[in-house]
């Protein structure tokens, strides 16, 4: 059986936060516009297509679910501190190798590790992800939520580098084999 895959899929502003500090991600609708104004979708479909799972922190997905599950038939995970959290088409733990567990049980193939910044971090010191593309965006947001909350250092390989609408940069790593 083959190791499921966990990718990275966000956008942040060029200082390096992902949300405005109370959570609000309404500045990145300007550079949405620009993208769909471009027929671009940022690789977005193509990116979602073989993903068959999600996973978030509870804000994350409490943000989410304002609009409705728009993962269609996929799976969420969320990490989570609330003991007695509960949600619509998720299974919800407190810690990364629960969540990690419960993914391979269920037999994911492609995982999108979606957010937020702690949830980013507790999947990167767990040597989770495989390969993220981020998306800068030409904005400095001055403070906010951070695209990784503070943790162990990760070195990447840069594969791909595209510039897209309104002087968006999109930027495609791969993870490098973490050494003991």
């Amino acid at each position: 059986m083959s190791q499921p895959r966990y990718l990275g899929y966000i956008a942040m502003s060029l200082d390096g936060f992902i949300a405005r500090p109370d959570g609000g991600i309404d500045w990145l609708d300007p550079f949405n516009s620009a993208l769909a104004e471009g027929g671009d979708d940022g690789g977005y479909n193509a990116f979602i297509a073989p993903v068959d799972a999600v996973l978030m922190g509870r804000s994350t997905y409490q943000q989410v679910m304002r609009w409705g599950w728009p993962y269609e038939t996929r799976a969420g995970y969320v990490l989570t501190r609330q003991d007695d959290f509960t949600g619509d088409h998720v299974t919800a733990a407190g810690d990364i190798d629960t969540l990690r567990t419960a993914i391979a049980a269920n037999g994911h193939k492609t995982i999108w590790v979606m957010g937020g910044g702690e949830t980013q971090r507790a999947a990167l010191d767990a040597g989770m992800f495989d390969a993220i593309t981020l998306f800068v965006m030409p904005t400095l947001l001055g403070a906010g939520l951070p695209c990784f909350a503070p943790g162990a250092q990760r070195d990447l390989d840069l594969t791909q580098i595209t510039q897209k609408p309104e002087g968006i940069v999109q930027l495609d790593y791969k993870f490098k084999e973490q050494t003991q």
